[in-house]
């Protein structure tokens, strides 16, 4: 879905990710089949790593005792090519009953009528919603209607090595922490230990897709589209703000020296980095600590993103929504219910994959002392909520925009933009250039076109 700076787990199972990945290729428990006969066959489509997989498996079965007349005919596709599939779905008339939607695709489907509404179903039963984050619940809704539920979501965090930070003597990022701070402490962390010309160890890891340097562009007060969809990338304070951010991550790598250039960092690997103690910060999901809860040789940490005029930070969410041609509204809701119910959520809590979507889950132990995160890294259990750089964040959280030009610009944004990463053009010159790609976008779907300018 996005041209990455690394080559990237992100789905951000969600992500959840936004943003994709190549599920791993292990083992799966055979043992976990479902019926697929029945009064009724729904049809599932998912993505997932086989854990993921294993887990959603025995909620699915858990349904199957609950509900013995319901069949369920699972499709599993990998998370990158888990949009395309759907809409080919779609477009040949067999869409599945019920699907993971990722928020970067929400606005798609739901503008073209793709989607079943859930409001009647909810007040038919009266069903509980106050146990979902509200910004969540938001995030799925369309013309005044609720089009999904959320299953799990994660903002971004700045993950570190505190051995490294100990042995600098460098305290710890915080909420104080501002760009400048990540310039200085990077200085002092990259290193060439055998002084061949060579950097042994970095400062901090990059990642070049949108979803990624939003956060900067956002923490700098930019903006790519306003709330009504207009382009502003590229216009009056926005490009400042815009280019500014985007030149402050290229300067990382070409002037301050402290992250790796992109041919470095698809040699590294992006986890594989930080993990090996190449690089002594990275940024990420929660998805992340699907890896990294197997370091054991260091002890690592994560703390609220760094800000410069002001704090943000970008957050993905994945839900289960129905399609509007199903002919089985109801059970396709059952199943919905009980995918995004506490039992359905408690190997995401656990597991480091994403977030639960649920408030009870996330105040639990299930989550705060989730016992595959803290296994290797006893320091990260929590006895509250607020303790949770992921939770802190919340009040300034914001999704990336929610339009009908979104997936192709951000393609555009990516490519264009990897110019200035690579140190071939600065910032601002490509911005302004992005202009005229976006325009065509935006006039190919209907929106007269917005002319940035420097004023």
């Amino acid at each position: 879905m996005h041209k990455i700076y690394v080559t990237m787990f992100v789905t951000i199972s969600l992500l959840f990710v936004s943003c994709g990945k190549k599920e791993e290729k292990k083992a799966v428990d055979t043992s976990l089949k479902l019926r697929e006969t029945g009064d009724v066959v729904l049809t599932f489509m998912m993505w997932g790593d086989p854990y993921e997989k294993t887990a959603v498996f025995k909620v699915l079965q858990e349904f199957q005792k609950d509900y013995p007349k319901i069949g369920l005919k699972v499709i599993h596709v990998d998370s990158l090519s888990f949009r395309d599939k759907l809409q080919s779905m779609y477009a040949g008339g067999t869409p599945p009953d019920v699907f993971y939607l990722h928020v970067d695709s929400f606005y798609g489907f739901a503008s073209k009528g793709l989607l079943y509404p859930l409001d009647d179903l909810i007040k038919e039963e009266n069903y509980d919603l106050s146990d979902f984050y509200p910004m969540l619940l938001n995030a799925f809704k369309f013309g005044g209607n609720l089009y999904g539920i959320p299953k799990d979501w994660t903002s971004f965090v700045l993950y570190y090595n505190m051995d490294l930070f100990d042995k600098e003597g460098i305290p710890y990022p915080s909420e104080k922490t501002t760009w400048d701070d990540i310039v200085k402490a990077g200085q002092k962390l990259t290193k060439d230990f055998n002084g061949d010309g060579i950097i042994d160890q970095y400062g901090i890891v990059l990642e070049t897709w949108a979803d990624w340097y939003y956060n900067w562009i956002k923490q700098n007060g930019g903006e790519i589209f306003t709330d009504k969809g207009e382009w502003v990338f590229a216009k009056g304070k926005y490009l400042t703000a815009n280019a500014e951010a985007i030149q402050f991550l290229a300067d990382l790598i070409s002037k301050y020296k402290i992250a790796p250039d992109i041919a470095t960092s698809k040699q590294l690997g992006n986890y594989e980095s930080f993990m090996a103690q190449r690089a002594a910060m990275c940024i990420y999901g929660r998805w992340a600590q699907l890896k990294f809860k197997e370091i054991d040789k260091f002890r690592w940490n994560y703390a609220v993103l760094p800000h410069k005029v002001q704090r943000a930070c970008v957050f993905v969410t994945v839900a289960l929504s129905i399609s509007s041609e199903t002919k089985y509204p109801k059970e396709s809701w059952e199943l919905v219910k009980y995918l995004t119910s506490t039992k359905g959520q408690i190997f995401t809590a656990e597991s480091g994959l994403a977030i639960p979507s649920r408030i009870s889950l996330v105040s639990s132990d299930h989550y705060l002392k989730a016992p595959d995160v803290i296994k290797n890294q006893p320091h990260l259990a929590k006895n509250s909520v607020n303790e949770d750089p992921f939770i802190q964040q919340m009040p300034y959280a914001v999704l990336c925009p929610a339009n009908a030009y979104w997936i192709e610009v951000r393609q555009k944004l990516d490519e264009q933009l990897e110019d200035v990463f690579l140190g071939n053009r600065d910032a601002k010159s490509v911005i302004l250039s992005l202009n005229s790609v976006v325009n065509d976008i935006l006039s190919s779907k209907g929106q007269a076109a917005v002319q940035g300018s420097e004023e």
